[in-house]
């Protein structure tokens, strides 16, 4: 089974801190709007979102954003393609060989990497990539920065740092990497993140200088769980997604290593070059609840056999 290029957040969840007066946000965050990323028959997961922003961040405008179901919405094919390589994703993500159930290696470690190994995009990966398809176009006709959020975005965890995070703590992080990221001209801002940028690049070359402790410019991250496009990044993305021939984390962060896209991840206080996992928020029980098959396994342990487009 392929190990995931994705470790766990180690970031342990937390229940809210005592309340303090709301902080109001800054000049960089007034105005900005979000898109809640979800599926129509997860209200739960709807209401569970909407109700930690509101308790924590009043300050932001939230709009539900229906999610295409892969499993009952017809997806063009020139807007996601029905199957991907896994040669792009190796070059960051560890493969393992794959075995059928007798224990013949259908694919080895090495195959993954040359040529790629093809899998079809589980119902719930082309569901995913296509309501980010959809988002993207929405930034496009807005014509302004958005902060874009999947239904199991955590505002409150345990830092690395120590002690919870907060709805203060959220808001003035985020007010300092708004301001670094309009002065860089950036397409996007992961406020949560895993993998490698400045400070921690795998093939990419480190720049001399003193480095920012609120931004580091991103190579190859995974997840999408929170980030803030503007529409020249937008732009980017749609241009390149035709079709869109990744999973949605994998597509994006081979458009920012291939220097296409000017990409970079919020740094929480504590995050430092030995930082997997870091940003302002987390991800609410990854492994637990995903609506999401990983087709070629991923980090929650799927099976690597199941959507193999040739097995």
């Amino acid at each position: 089974m392929p190990a995931s290029a994705l470790s766990p957040n180690p970031r342990a969840r937390s229940r809210s801190p005592p309340r303090a007066a709301a902080l109001k946000p800054g000049s960089s965050l007034q105005g900005l709007s979000a898109l809640l990323l979800g599926l129509e028959r997860r209200p739960d997961r709807r209401q569970r979102g909407e109700d930690m922003l509101t308790k924590e961040v009043p300050w932001l405008s939230t709009e539900f954003f229906r999610a295409t179901d892969g499993k009952l919405d017809t997806i063009p094919d020139d807007e996601v393609a029905k199957t991907w390589n896994t040669k792009n994703n190796s070059n960051y993500g560890a493969y393992e060989d794959v075995m059928d159930k007798e224990g013949k290696i259908l694919y080895t470690a090495a195959q993954f990497a040359d040529p790629g190994v093809d899998y079809a995009f589980s119902p719930g990966e082309r569901g995913c990539a296509h309501s980010h398809y959809r988002m993207w176009q929405r930034v496009l006709a807005e014509n302004k920065p958005m902060l874009i959020l999947e239904d199991d975005v955590q505002l409150v965890f345990e830092r690395t740092c120590g002690g919870p995070s907060s709805d203060a703590t959220f808001t003035e992080r985020f007010e300092l990497g708004m301001q670094e990221a309009v002065e860089r001209r950036a397409d996007v801002l992961y406020l949560g993140w895993s993998g490698h940028r400045d400070g921690n690049y795998k093939q990419h070359e480190e720049k001399p200088g003193r480095k920012s402790q609120v931004l580091r410019e991103a190579e190859y991250v995974w997840t999408t769980v929170a980030y803030v496009l503007w529409p020249e990044g937008a732009k980017k993305l749609l241009e390149k997604a035709k079709p869109m021939d990744q999973p949605v984390d994998n597509f994006m962060a081979w458009e920012c290593r291939e220097n296409r896209l000017d990409a970079y991840v919020l740094m929480d206080v504590d995050d430092d070059d030995e930082t997997w996992s870091g940003g302002i928020v987390t991800q609410l029980d990854f492994n637990g609840d995903s609506d999401i098959k990983k087709s070629d396994g991923g980090d929650q342990g799927d099976d690597p056999t199941e959507f193999l487009a040739k097995k």
